[in-house]
Formats: C-alpha cells, sequence, structure tokens
C-alpha cells in the first residue's frame, strides 16, 4: 500500500496499461491525454499521458482528463449521503 509520503514524493505511482513510465510534461501532452501526475514538482511534473477517447473525454468534470484506469482511482463511490442525493432529488421533482 502507498503511504501519503510515496505518493507525494511520486515513488511507485499507479500506472494504466501503456502508460510510459517516465511520463511526459504538460507542455507535451496533446489533446485528450490522461493529465494524471505521475512525479515531480512545478514545470518538471510528469503525467500519465495515454490516449482517452474522445467519449470519456469529460473536462470540468471529476477525473475527467483521466484516462479509465487513474479516473478509477480517483473518482470515489461518494458519502452515503452523495449517493443518496440523486433518489432524494427524484422525489422531490
Amino acid at each position: 500500500m502507498r503511504t501519503a509520503a510515496m505518493i507525494i514524493a511520486g515513488i511507485a505511482p499507479p500506472q494504466a496499461p501503456g502508460c510510459n513510465s517516465l511520463g511526459r510534461r504538460l507542455a507535451d501532452l496533446t489533446s485528450h491525454q490522461c493529465h494524471f501526475p505521475l512525479r515531480g514538482e512545478g514545470a518538471e511534473t510528469r503525467f500519465c499521458a495515454v490516449e482517452v477517447s474522445p467519449a470519456d473525454w469529460r473536462p470540468g468534470a471529476s477525473g475527467g482528463q483521466y484516462c479509465t484506469f487513474h479516473r478509477c482511482i480517483v473518482v470515489g463511490r461518494g458519502t452515503p449521503a452523495e449517493r443518496q442525493a440523486p433518489r432524494v432529488l427524484e422525489r422531490l421533482g
């Protein structure tokens, strides 16, 4: 299991299948490449850069600029109240 210190230090970042282990700098990413940070700081931060399909590319949404692998890591199930919200809104609507 990775500790918070390991995550901050960029040690053993979770890598998607097909991800270049070195990653790419933000300036080198093209449209529809995963923006999940792997390691580094500031301008030297390296990102996953796995291609994301246009159907899965959702800038502005939680994890919307991540590949499927990294989106599954960062987008959780939510709290019980958050999971109940759609049903509550249906009843109120």
